[in-house]
């Protein structure tokens, strides 16, 4: 499983990775980026994952560094 943090404060609004994957990317309506099913604490989008890719393709392209990915396997 992969936890997948999306740290909003951070987003730059470039739209990467709603353009990468709508289905599980959207913009809020503050226009910061959001992760789809995922629950929110203080500004920041939690989600826990089977695969991985798409979000680690996201991550590699956020011009702000927003998106992190994490094995918890490991």
């Amino acid at each position: 499983m992969y936890e997948i943090i999306l740290e909003r404060d951070e987003c730059t609004m470039c739209g990467h990775c709603v353009e990468l994957d709508e289905e599980k990317f959207t913009f809020d309506s503050d226009d910061k980026a959001t992760l789809v099913g995922s629950d929110r604490e203080d500004n920041t989008d939690e989600l826990t994952v089977e695969d991985a890719s798409v979000y680690e393709e996201a991550s590699d392209n956020c011009t702000g560094g927003c998106i992190e990915v994490y094995d918890e396997d490991d």
